[in-house]
């Protein structure tokens, strides 16, 4: 295996990455729905000659290359869409699809993909294993990933990995995270029952809204007092409906929230905890709770061994310094936590922060990354490639 051909390629990806990446920018699409989005990448991959498949999981493209050993499958994932947000920078390649963005960069990781699937073109004959490159679509919404897998985009595969662009770390730089490293999400919607009456005689009802107050507050003391206070739990309300004026007592009251956690078995436990203290609550209080939770994604957590493949490939093309170990995971969700589940893999942050200007947060409408992160990315998937398979031929051998 020739290490430094595929290096020498990844050298020469720049400009083609960042027209890529400008491209897509273009044309954001949100969801499942990404007929643009598709036909930029089956239109590359066409010029690469590399042979895919489309509206895999609905509108999911997967291109499957083979290497030298038929025995050893890598897979790489980017994600397709992005996020109904007006976009307020001033670039050249500013949003065309009005209130729509990439925002979240799922633009740059598509480009590192292509950019990765250029390299092993140039290098075919000495592609060392089979690799799969999986563009999957609704990572921000219902989660894409899920119906890819049930399509069987994971058969045969023996590791996997993905990235995602992070503005706080400057480029030239990569963050790796050991174990947990983003949570699992649950959407929880509680429905409180009372007795609607005048406003003037709350006694002759039972008041909603007092109960709604009286639940929430309560259910803050299963993260202080029922959690182990070494793992992480996060109970957030972010809705109430309840009431039609000022001088009646409400019967309803909807409270809407979302349970986060770094353990899908922590996750699991804390549901009839919740459901037992919104019943006896309003039990006592003379109302009705009804609890109703929807199960969005799963804990990412990665494999250690992969993680520790990725710090490799990092310093093997940058320097140690620039491969930063995260100590403290993100609360926030992300779908390939799915593919982990499956299947052992790593996933890790690849830095675009700028050094010459402020730089704002993903999710945000000025948000704009370093677009020489893009090779660096390609660089660090194809060592990706080349480690893991050492690894993995190396274990199989034993």
């Amino acid at each position: 295996m020739k290490k430094n051909a595929f290096l020498e390629s990844a050298d020469r990806v720049e400009d083609f990455v960042v027209n890529i990446r400008r491209k897509l920018h273009k044309y954001p699409e949100l969801d499942f729905s990404l007929p643009k989005t598709t036909e930029i990448i089956c239109d590359t991959l066409d010029q690469l000659k590399i042979n895919y498949k489309k509206n895999i999981g609905k509108s999911g493209i997967v291109a499957e290359i083979e290497g030298k050993n038929k025995d050893i499958t890598l897979a790489f994932r980017a994600d397709m869409d992005a996020l109904p947000i007006l976009e307020e920078t001033e670039c050249d390649f500013k949003s065309e699809h009005r209130g729509k963005m990439h925002a979240c960069g799922h633009d740059a990781h598509m480009s590192v993909l292509l950019g990765v699937a250029k390299v092993i073109s140039e290098n075919i004959k000495e592609l060392p294993c089979n690799v799969k490159l999986i563009f999957q679509p609704a990572e921000e919404t219902t989660g894409g990933a899920l119906p890819m897998i049930k399509e069987g985009v994971l058969e045969n595969v023996d590791g996997i990995f993905g990235l995602h662009v992070d503005p706080s770390i400057s480029a030239g730089k990569i963050g790796i995270k050991y174990g947990p490293m983003n949570a699992a999400s649950t959407r929880i919607k509680i429905r409180i029952k009372g007795k609607s009456c005048h406003g003037a005689y709350p006694s002759t009802g039972v008041d909603s809204i007092v109960v709604a107050a009286q639940v929430i507050t309560a259910l803050q003391t299963i993260v202080s007092r029922s959690i182990d206070s070494r793992e992480s739990l996060v109970l957030s309300f972010g809705k109430i409906i309840g009431g039609e004026t000022e001088n009646v007592i409400t019967g309803d009251v909807l409270l809407e929230g979302v349970i986060r956690t770094l353990s899908n078995k922590l996750r699991d436990s804390v549901k009839p905890k919740i459901k037992n203290m919104v019943t006896l609550i309003c039990e006592g209080m003379g109302a009705v709770g009804e609890v109703e939770y929807i199960d969005s994604y799963m804990a990412l957590i990665n494999n250690d061994k992969f993680v520790d493949i990725v710090k490799k490939s990092g310093e093997n093309v940058l320097e140690s310094k620039n491969v930063k170990e995260k100590k403290i995971p993100e609360m926030v969700v992300e779908d390939f936590a799915y593919y982990l589940d499956k299947v052992p893999g790593a996933f890790f942050n690849l830095g675009v922060g700028m050094r010459t200007k402020e730089n704002k947060p993903l999710h945000n409408g000025s948000f704009s990354i370093d677009e020489k992160s893009l090779a660096i990315g390609v660089k660090v998937q194809v060592m990706n490639l080349l480690n893991a398979y050492e690894y993995l031929n190396k274990n199989n051998d034993n």
